[in-house]
């Protein structure tokens, strides 16, 4: 019997696992991918927001808290974060006029920001259009790897005792007074309290229980660009009209440096509808090319993810004994997870006698492309696989890939984990080789998903 059960191994459900894996609790995650963080967390911007409007909502609460946590959650679990900041662009005399408003509106809500002149939001971002009228800078904005930045989470808590299961789709729950039976497909398992953290599929789990909501699927595409330092912060328009669904994307980077244009937000009927059309890509250029000279070189990449959308907030609730929702955690929560995990452990407070480990151990995660001569020497004479590179153009050793698939084994754990492969095709032969190698098999996210490989 365990005291607690998590659906879901997304950002959520994972910071919530590495939160309650410091108290003498027995947990467990079940997670229907191959590993952590690859539904709708894998196909968010990986931006940590500064802000979330209306600044009273629920999620608008955990964002500021979230954001203002991210520093020590990256010292903590080590994944990479960086603050770059978001500016927003006056585009016109108009947006440029009402930025003291929109800056004491911040100051009010305790967000800090700063005025830029024409001259200053050029000389950061020196590839925008020279027509901007100003800005107004945000510096808490950051960015991450979201599945990294997941990943991190559960190692944290695997090595604190909490117990992961991958490919195990839950397919009923039967309350049982004190106790629930959940059973899935690998197996039934016995906990006395449920919390559903299955983001896109969160509904269907809830209504397992009895308790009725709906999570319609909202997908969100967005463009990757080769051409690293082309702005080295997020640049958002500011709008004269909010739209009321989405922020409406902006011209992001990612963690290594590359630009990101989106996402935009169009409805879908499938929860698993990552398709990106042509009509997207070229709407999504359209929206963001006049804010800038010209448009960074080279797509590498497209891709799609789907936000979990329960109405216009999260919904963080009890609504029976002992299981509780935490569903409709779109934007912003990957910059929430941390405060949205905190919440619930206070509310598990009321049904546990949380009582903190003595000692926690601290896992590390090593890269080959953050050491310097001295540190790969010692790597390498500590495991030799260190010393095979399998990734040339990110770096990433053959200890790396075989770390990942720790962590998750699929190909899109290694990929997401590791960076090997995210530039181009050239290693996605080394790394099947290596699953085949390690695992018997390879496959690409979920059970099922077999990638044909001979080793003729």
């Amino acid at each position: 019997m365990k005291d607690v059960l998590i659906v879901g191994a997304g950002v959520t459900g994972s910071f919530l696992a590495k939160e309650l894996s410091k108290y003498e609790l027995s947990v467990v995650v079940v997670e229907k991918k191959s590993g952590p963080g690859l539904d709708q967390t894998k196909g968010c911007s990986g931006i940590i927001h500064p802000l979330q409007l209306p600044f009273g909502s629920l999620k608008g609460r955990l964002c500021l808290k979230g954001n203002a946590m991210m520093d020590r959650e990256a010292e903590e679990l080590g994944f990479s974060f960086k603050r770059v900041g978001l500016i927003l662009v006056a585009t016109n005399i108009l947006t440029f006029l009402a930025i003291p408003l929109i800056q004491l509106y911040f100051r009010i809500n305790g967000v800090r920001s700063k005025r830029l002149s024409r001259r200053k939001v050029l000389e950061m971002v020196p590839n925008l259009r020279e027509e901007i009228w100003g800005g107004l800078l945000l510096p808490t904005a950051g960015v991450v790897n979201p599945v990294e930045m997941t990943a991190s989470a559960c190692r944290f808590a695997k090595a604190n005792g909490v117990e992961f299961h991958y490919d195990c789709e839950v397919v009923g729950i039967e309350n049982r007074g004190d106790h629930f039976t959940v059973r899935t497909t690998k197996g039934d398992f016995e906990a006395r309290c449920v919390v559903n953290c299955a983001g896109l599929h969160a509904d269907e789990i809830s209504r397992m229980v009895g308790y009725d909501m709906t999570i319609t699927p909202g997908k969100g595409t967005h463009l990757v660009f080769g051409e690293r330092s082309f702005s080295n912060h997020l640049v958002v328009a500011i709008p004269l009209k909010p739209n009321k669904r989405t922020k409406g994307g902006g011209a992001l980077v990612s963690i290594d440096g590359k630009p990101v244009w989106g996402p935009n937000l169009i409805d879908v009927e499938s929860k698993e509808d990552t398709s990106v059309k042509k009509g997207e890509i070229d709407g999504i250029l359209a929206k963001f090319s006049p804010l800038f000279k010209r448009r960074p070189e080279e797509i590498v990449a497209v891709y799609a993810g789907v936000r979990s959308i329960a109405g216009k907030d999260f919904v963080i609730n009890q609504p029976i004994r002992n299981f509780i929702n935490v569903a409709g955690i779109q934007s912003p929560g990957l910059t929430a997870a941390p405060a949205i995990a905190e919440m619930v452990v206070e509310m598990l407070s009321s049904i546990f006698e949380l009582r903190k480990k003595d000692d926690l151990k601290k896992p590390e995660w090593k890269r080959l492309s953050e050491m310097d001569e001295m540190e790969i020497n010692r790597a390498v004479a500590e495991d030799e696989n260190f010393g095979e590179i399998v990734c040339i153009c990110n770096m990433v050793s053959k200890a790396e890939i075989l770390n990942a698939l720790e962590e998750g084994r699929c190909f899109d754990t290694v990929k997401h984990l590791t960076r090997a492969g995210m530039d181009c095709c050239r290693c996605h032969a080394s790394i099947i080789r290596i699953m085949y190698e390690h695992a018997g098999e390879a496959k690409k996210e979920i059970e099922g998903s077999d990638i044909a490989w001979s080793m003729q």
